[in-house]
């Protein structure tokens, strides 16, 4: 897909906007170079310039894109100061669609279309490069594909004869590489492999993608004067490097092995971003003599980058970074660009232990102090525990060492050493914590109990969980009976010749059909005072007979919960977690003065219908029944409502009326009688 939108620029130029969207394809088919083009002879325009378009793809099927294009934005972000490696980076982010800005440096579209030898732009570059009357070499995509193929960039070299064109050349830094006239561009972006790590000329280990490994065009290079550090750093590598951020600077401080570094880190504001911010400057700290502050970005820390790292990562690097020289590259932002996620830290404590946290969650961890002379006398593994998951455990102790002097045990997890904790470090990091230690190392270790034993406890765990199961299982006295969710329970309620007090719907005849529900219960009567049943429950025996709704009439169905019995009565009951209910509204016009017909009890769950009286209103007697539970009148909720409260609610309801009912809908648990 391919949008375009055009306006007309300067004499020659057209500045236009396309779209290209790789959706299918492999890549959008651009190759990009940072040049230059002479407006005049004392004036140049600088920046990122199309130098080649891959045949049949995105940039080729639009028509709209041509060797020596310039590229002024992408995606909204201003790209004409940007390095190659810059702009390649937005494009990886940019997904599976980029909006680029582009300008054009060309004659009109009827001259185009007359004179212009490329198709779709990538066949032959035009009259865009210095040139004198002769013909010379022009740098486009060969018109022989199979030759293009196999140059992989796409470019081959072809001799044609062009007009010279004076007030704009597009030049760019041209190197031999092979004795065959194949060019490349010494300009072209870095395609180096990025991921890993290499050393430096002085030894020292860093990210290939660090500035220090950044790559230098010939004129860059004849322009830094300034000699590389250890880590290869220069001003001018670290603003090629990260040239889309803002004031970078290169900050470097002598740390002492007693001194904290007194700083603090935060993240980005936005959870979709990370970053390492400096939260805070301890005045007593190592960094509190350099031009370091609240609100700046760490983008690297000797070689190691943290741009686009979790901060939690950015503190075990810096823990981690061997020697006494810190040299960070920071990015200072302003004051209202967006960043980080809190506010600036002012007051530092006068201490800070960050291992009082581990005796809280491990209160059978223990702190081992061991003297180091030449070396602790342990090993480290990184594992895994079935008790505590993955961290650093004490593989081997050596005979006679101060480590096993001092009772350190052959798998025990490593907490911390002194103030660092490990419990999220991998293997390098704790070996490197371990190597760098000195003198008194405090040590805090969890003896973990062994496999067999965590294997026995888990049995005879088991095995008691089966036990009570069992004892669950075992018939209950149905006079104290629990009721429990999801099982059949028999229960005896004394009555002592005392009403049940309940309302019950279900029957053959009735909007339940699949059983007896109970919606009401009367304080005054037997079940309120056995007090373990509840509105909702499904009764599904009474003293023995089965309660099969659908073989009964509803008035034989109440009957049985309005008789009086002498002593007890013996219900079977099921509780259904989550109840099974059906909820419907009930939108009627009620006149002034005419009353509604409905008997009301309040409960807990709003108003259940205690009678209706027929004739009222046509809506009521089609749609309500005797234990249905009106749960909300006009949007109004009814649950825990006093009788006198409701009775007001309804008495002065005129007009439109809406009540939500809450309706019992059982599931089937007893057979039909044969």
């Amino acid at each position: 897909m391919v949008q375009f939108q055009g306006k007309s620029g300067a004499v020659g130029e057209l500045i236009h906007m396309v779209t290209l969207d790789k959706t299918g394809k492999k890549s959008f088919g651009i190759c990009i170079v940072r040049g230059e083009v002479k407006d005049s002879p004392n004036t140049k325009t600088t920046g990122i310039f199309i130098k080649g378009i891959v045949p049949d793809s995105p940039a080729h099927s639009c028509g709209r894109l041509k060797v020596g294009d310039r590229i002024l934005s992408l995606n909204g972000k201003d790209v004409r100061h940007s390095t190659e490696q810059a702009v390649i980076d937005l494009i990886k982010e940019a997904d599976f669609k980029i909006d680029l800005e582009i300008q054009t440096y060309d004659k009109s579209e009827e001259q185009s279309k007359q004179n212009d030898p490329r198709s779709n732009g990538y066949m032959q570059a035009k009259n865009k490069f210095h040139q004198e009357q002769a013909p010379i070499n022009t740098m486009g995509m060969g018109q022989n594909q199979n030759q293009s193929q196999g140059q992989g960039m796409g470019m081959g070299m072809n001799r044609q004869p062009t007009m010279q064109k004076r007030n704009q050349t597009f030049t760019a830094s041209m190197r031999n590489k092979h004795a065959a006239s194949n060019y490349a561009d010494e300009d072209d972006e870095d395609t180096r492999d990025m991921t890993g790590r290499i050393r430096t000329e002085a030894g020292y280990e860093i990210d290939r993608a660090s500035a220090g490994n950044c790559k230098l065009n010939k004129q860059e290079k004849e322009r830094d004067k300034e000699q590389e550090d250890e880590f290869g750093y220069t001003m001018a590598k670290i603003n090629k490097r990260y040239n889309m951020m803002k004031d970078l600077r290169r900050i470097e401080v002598q740390r002492a092995a007693s001194k904290p570094l007194g700083i603090a880190l935060a993240g980005h504001k936005d959870r979709q971003k990370m970053a390492c911010f400096v939260a805070g400057v301890d005045t007593n700290g190592t960094f509190a003599s350099v031009d370091f502050k609240a609100g700046d970005e760490i983008v690297e820390v000797n070689g190691n980058v943290l741009k686009n790292r979790c901060h939690l990562n950015a503190s075990a690097i810096f823990k981690n970074v061997e020697g006494e020289k810190l040299v960070l590259i920071t990015s200072r932002r302003k004051p209202n660009d967006e960043g980080m996620c809190v506010k600036p830290i002012k007051k530092f404590p006068a201490s800070c232990d960050e291992t009082k946290f581990i005796f809280d969650q491990y209160p059978k961890a223990r702190s081992v102090q061991v003297r180091k002379e030449g070396f602790l006398g342990i090993m480290v593994i990184y594992g895994k525990h079935v008790e505590v998951g993955s961290g650093i455990f004490i593989s081997d102790l050596r005979e006679g060492s101060n480590a096993e002097a001092a009772g350190v045990k052959v798998g025990d997890m490593l907490l911390a050493i002194n103030q660092d904790v490990t419990m999220e470090s991998n293997y390098d990091e704790a070996t490197g914590l371990i190597k760098r230690a000195e003198g008194v190392v405090t040590m805090i270790l969890l003896t973990l109990k062994s496999e067999e034993s965590i294997r026995a406890e888990k049995e005879a765990e088991d095995k008691k969980k089966e036990e009570a199961k069992k004892e669950a299982e075992k018939p209950q006295e149905p006079a104290t009976a629990e009721i429990k969710p999801n099982k059949k329970i028999l229960i005896e309620v004394k009555v002592e010749k005392k009403p049940l007090g309940v309302i019950v719907t279900g029957g053959k005849n009735n909007h339940v059909k699949t059983g007896c529900v109970i919606t009401h219960i009367y304080p005054e009567g037997a079940v309120a005072a056995d007090n373990r049943l509840k509105i909702f429950d499904h009764i599904t025996d009474v003293n023995g007979g089965p309660v099969h709704v659908g073989s009964m009439t509803t008035l034989k169905v109440h009957q049985l919960f309005h008789v009086t019995y002498e002593r007890c009565v013996n219900l079977t009951v099921f509780r259904a977690d989550p109840p099974e209910l059906e909820k419907f509204n009930v939108d009627f016009m009620k006149k002034a003065g005419k009353e509604l017909g409905l008997s009301l009890a309040p409960n807990e769950l709003g108003c259940t219908i205690a009678d209706i009286v027929p004739g009222q209103y046509p809506e009521i007697d089609s749609k309500l029944q005797r234990g249905d539970i009106i749960s909300k009148l006009n949007g109004d909720a009814l649950e825990g409502l006093t009788f006198q409260v409701c009775f007001a609610l309804f008495k002065g309801a005129n007009g439109k009326i809406s009540m939500e009912v809450t309706r019992p809908k059982p599931t089937l648990r007893t057979e039909a009688p044969k």
